[in-house]
């Protein structure tokens, strides 16, 4: 759908093309309204004497309307299409084409952390997986089992049917081979059965919760990893902390905690479908992170390119981070 119009006060004509409009129910009953506006022209006469001067201007803007504060775990198991979103952001090692260098600064950064095999145990948990198994490739070799983990059932499937080798899952052959290359591994098959062989569960979790995988308890990891999936979850900055005190739980006293999230960002999108984020910013975490007595080791960002042309997203960074639990 495409609505084009002009607006016009005092001089000042403006050329607005509405590009895509989304109207999604919820199940309460409300409904999340979005479109996506181009400001194609603007033309502002200025007369000096004789002189005119026209200023022309592109500028890209995404207006979200919600009657709902947020889009939260609900709202993913009904619109969020596992397979588009691997397609969109996970289909090579640069991701997607507006995202520069998003993945492959998180996959630079996941590797520098565990490929030299400094950290290492039984046990590592990946809250909030998604459908994809990107977060875990470099640490596989370092731990004898991973839990891997999503609120949506439809992502937990896809990983299910990636491990179990159903025909039809989805291909990690390209991330699997960039993390080889940046390793110096010679095979992705080997990796690939390396990771298949140490996932031992793919289990709901629910990062809202005191326990995120209530009704069970797992037994306390060594190290805990967590990817785009806390502010996509947590609606206010309390939720927020909250959820990050849950996390600490997860972790054995001494226990790494690898955390992979976005600074700024208040949406993103899967085709047309647009999520909300909770915007935050890097006091935000370090000083929650800090009043959970962990000691923060690295704390890198990648700042985003070229915001203006990004149609899938509006984060202001990306970052990567390492922190770990006091020990008793």
């Amino acid at each position: 759908m495409s609505l084009n119009f002009i607006l016009s006060y005092q001089g000042l004509h403006v050329h607005i093309n509405i590009v895509s409009l989304i109207d999604t129910p919820l199940k309460s009953g409300h409904h999340i309204s979005a479109f996506v506006v181009t400001v194609r022209t603007v033309l502002f006469a200025l007369t000096v004497s004789t002189t005119v001067v026209v200023y022309l201007h592109t500028i890209r803007a995404v207006v979200m309307t919600e009657c709902t504060t947020f889009t939260e775990g609900e709202f993913y198991e009904g619109h969020f299409d596992p397979r588009a979103y691997v397609k969109n952001f996970y289909a090579c090692p640069s991701g997607h084409a507006d995202e520069k260098n998003f993945l492959t600064f998180v996959l630079r950064c996941l590797s520098g952390v565990f490929s030299a095999g400094e950290h290492k145990g039984k046990r590592l948990i990946d809250v909030g997986s998604g459908p994809s198994i990107h977060s875990v490739l470099s640490a596989c070799d370092h731990y004898d089992e991973i839990v891997l983990s999503d609120f949506a059932s439809n992502n937990r499937r896809e990983i299910e049917k990636w491990l179990n080798n159903i025909e039809g899952s989805l291909d990690w052959k390209p991330i699997l081979q960039y993390v080889c290359e940046l390793e110096g591994k010679s095979s992705p098959s080997d990796l690939e059965a390396t990771l298949k062989q140490r996932v031992k569960k793919v289990l709901k979790c629910d990062v809202r919760l005191e326990n995120p995988f209530y009704p069970h308890t797992l037994e306390p990891a060594d190290c805990v990893i967590t990817s785009l999936c806390l502010e996509a979850a947590c609606k206010d900055i309390q939720t927020y902390c909250r959820a990050l005190h849950g996390l600490t739980k997860l972790l054995s006293p001494g226990g790494l905690l690898v955390m992979i999230g976005v600074l700024g960002e208040s949406f993103y999108k899967v085709d047309d479908q647009p999520f909300s984020c909770l915007r935050l910013s890097r006091d935000n975490i370090e000083e929650a992170l800090s009043g959970l007595g962990f000691s923060i080791h690295e704390f890198n960002l990648l700042p985003a390119e070229d915001r203006e042309n990004n149609s899938v997203s509006d984060f202001e960074a990306v970052f990567h981070l390492v922190a770990r639990k006091p020990s008793e």
